[in-house]
């Protein structure tokens, strides 16, 4: 399958001969997403509120209803004239900048766009196992306010900066042994990491020539020591939160930093079959709970899927394509609860313009467009 690549996100601002370069700026007129610089503006005066203390402790929510009426949403579909193709192939955006977003893809690795228009701009990195090549890709947001990103090869544990010229420069190797086993890693600090790693949250801390590792938080549930803690973390260090949705339980867990202090959110409906462990492929008759988290300076949003993937596949085929999204405040209380009328593991939300994007595996042009309310 072919897709047009016309959105994807990462925020940075850029210097004017990087805007110029390497793809048409074009505005988004005619597919519904156009901003204004008025709304921007007014996104960007947004004052930040205090959070109040985290409320620790374990809230039992099964059966029960927090986010009131489910709101419905229809995307709007991103269709432009002159395209860039692509095939989508494990792909996962990060919004850099006001200005830029980088979507990671393992036959890219990297492509870079223009946002909000969502023109192309170039392909970053080289796909291989060579020196200062991407076999298996990852898009990591970091803290560094000279850089757009930073760019992981899981492979190798190998990290490096991607500045606002679109240049990689090498940093260091973060993981010399246990790279595969690497999720979700996020700088939260200078050269200081979080990642979720085997049934813990840990963090790493460059200090010299030394790499510093911790354990942050364990992930085993108490009701369900064998079962895997697979799932999505997120961090936002200027809060003093982190967030860990699992996939196959219907569990959140809101932290601080140290994770130290924790409030669970459970809605659980049914466990995970233990047995299934032992058969191929055998984690897919189980219900994927939780996705992806996405957050945002104000709020969370995590993906949910609430079926097994066969019959996310079945529902597809029919045309029956739907996802929901829920959205938390960094204390762990529900806001609101979306339903999408596509389906989608890979979105990304954007906080100033109040808006989601999915990439969508089933549609040659696959970015589709919700606004949320505010």
């Amino acid at each position: 399958m072919k897709n047009r690549v016309v959105s994807s996100v990462c925020f940075v601002l850029l210097g004017v001969n990087l805007l110029s370069c390497g793809g048409r700026q074009k505005s988004a007129a005619g597919n519904g997403v156009q901003v204004q610089d008025s709304v921007i503006a007014q996104a960007m005066e947004k004052d930040i509120v205090s959070l109040a203390p985290l409320e620790t402790g374990e809230v039992f929510l099964k059966d029960q209803d927090p986010f009131g009426e489910v709101v419905e949403l229809k995307g709007q579909q991103i269709v432009e004239p002159d395209t860039f193709i692509f095939k989508t192939s494990e792909d996962r955006m990060l919004l850099c900048s006001d200005s830029i977003l980088v979507q990671k893809n393992y036959r890219a690795p990297y492509f870079v766009f223009h946002y909000p228009a969502m023109t192309y701009i170039k392909t970053v990195g080289v796909k291989g196992n060579g020196p200062d090549e991407f076999l298996i890709p990852e898009v990591v947001p970091s803290v560094d306010k000279e850089a757009l990103c930073c760019l992981y090869e899981r492979s190798n544990g190998r990290i490096y900066r991607l500045d606002k010229e679109l240049n990689q420069t090498y940093l260091y190797t973060l993981f010399p042994t246990e790279k595969w086993g690497v999720n979700d890693l996020q700088e939260i600090g200078k050269d200081e990491f979080v990642y979720q790693s085997g049934r813990y949250i840990r963090t790493i801390k460059v200090e010299g020539d030394s790499l510093k590792e911790e354990k942050r938080y364990p992930l085993t549930l108490r009701f369900a020591r064998k079962s895997p803690v697979l799932g999505s973390l997120a961090a936002n260090p200027q809060r003093n939160r982190m967030v860990y949705a699992y996939k196959y339980f219907k569990i959140v867990k809101f932290m601080n930093m140290k994770g130290d202090s924790v409030r669970t959110l459970n809605f659980q409906q049914k466990g995970f079959d233990d047995e299934t462990l032992n058969i191929a492929d055998g984690l897919d008759a189980n219900v994927t709970h939780y996705m992806q988290v996405s957050p945002t300076r104000d709020y969370v949003y995590i993906s949910y899927s609430g079926r097994t993937p066969y019959a996310v596949g079945s529902d597809n085929d029919k045309g029956n394509r739907y996802m929901y999204v829920e959205q938390y405040d960094w204390n762990g209380n529900p806001v609101r609860k979306y339903k999408l009328d596509n389906f989608s593991i890979s979105m990304m939300v954007d906080g100033r313009l109040n808006r989601l994007m999915l990439i969508t595996y089933y549609n040659d042009d696959p970015y589709f467009i919700y606004q949320l309310k505010d």
